[in-house]
């Protein structure tokens, strides 16, 4: 039976509606809980969540049609062969006799992108677009004034772009994002070959099968470099906590943080971590063998990076990471 592109345009549009002002804005791992933290079930409209202008749209694209668009606006504009470019310009507006909804709206923003790209919006139909750029999101938007907003040559629309096209014009790829799933040797798939792009981006190596999609030995070799560097557990497996430190890098590579917001402090909603208590040491990593960092203290808080299998928390402090024991600490959700 022949998919129904247009419905499934549509439903990815509905799903950024259903989520009006129910995420928290974050640039940090959490962004992928789009529809609800903890649970992050497609639909869900009640469970607060997460994200950022990119993982916002490649969520609702996913849910609908398991496409993978990329995990930042700069690996979606890089991946634009994979979709059609539906509308493009010199100016500051797009063309909406082009646009349907679940069309991307592309804009400029960060001078170290692909195409100096920095933020997107979704079409949702009848003049509208939704997208989450900073706060508490996603919002809906008029396209005409929000792009008049944005009207100056270092921030304007530029492009549009569809993803689900019914395979008119897209190679886009079925399969699971980076991160969904533990990587290891002998996996294989387009979250591979994301990881090795990203891998080769912050200067691992990959000079015999590079992008091949299939974790080999050399990909195995170069997840242990990053993990070691990154005072990770060296066992070349892809994780959780290996995968919240590669989103960090790659963010610091890249610039990702749109100009219209600096990550700081937890949001309302945001999962941080309390200290419990009393001065408590913070190390490199997530045992007592590791260095003393810091020494933090009872009642502070601190943005919730990652937890370790042993149960220790990955808190953010100052421009970098450390580690607390969870028997000093908890994870509590930052309150609305």
């Amino acid at each position: 039976m022949a998919k129904d592109y247009e419905a499934m345009r549509a439903q990815a549009a509905q799903l950024m509606r259903s989520r009006q002002k129910k995420n928290s804005y974050t640039q940090g791992a959490k962004r992928t809980y789009f529809f609800g933290y903890p649970d992050n079930i497609v639909g869900n409209t009640t469970q607060a969540g997460f994200s950022d202008c990119s993982a916002a749209v490649a969520a609702a694209i996913r849910a609908v049609a398991g496409i993978n668009i990329g995990s930042n606006t700069n690996a979606q504009i890089k991946n634009r062969a994979n979709g059609a470019i539906v509308d493009q310009t010199d100016g500051c507006y797009p063309n909406e006799n082009n646009l349907l909804p679940g069309d991307c709206l592309y804009f400029k923003g960060n001078s170290g992108h692909a195409l100096d790209v920095g933020h997107v919006e979704m079409y949702i139909g009848n003049g509208k677009c939704a997208g989450h750029g900073s706060g508490t999101g996603p919002t809906i938007k008029d396209v005409r004034a929000y792009c008049a907003s944005r009207a100056s040559k270092s921030r304007r629309y530029f492009m549009a772009i569809r993803w689900i096209t019914g395979g008119e014009g897209s190679g886009a790829e079925i399969a699971g994002t980076l991160g969904e799933r533990l990587l290891k040797r002998g996996c294989a798939g387009i979250d591979v070959r994301e990881l090795q792009a990203q891998l080769i981006a912050l200067g691992y190596a990959l000079p015999a099968y590079g992008t091949d999609g299939e974790y080999g030995a050399e990909t195995e070799a170069a997840v242990k470099a990053f993990q070691r560097d990154h005072k990770l557990e060296a066992d070349g497996e892809y994780g959780p906590l290996t995968h919240a430190a590669l989103m960090e890098a790659v963010s610091a590579a890249e610039g990702e943080t749109d100009e219209e917001e600096t990550p700081g402090a937890p949001e309302s909603g945001e999962p941080a971590v309390v200290i419990t208590g009393g001065s408590v040491n913070a190390r490199k990593g997530p045992a007592t063998g590791y260095g003393v960092l810091t020494i933090v203290h009872a009642g502070e808080r601190y943005a919730h990076i990652a937890t370790a299998r042993n149960g220790w928390h990955c808190i953010a402090v100052g421009d970098g990471t450390a580690w607390v024991s969870n028997k000093y600490a908890e994870v509590v959700d930052v309150e609305q």
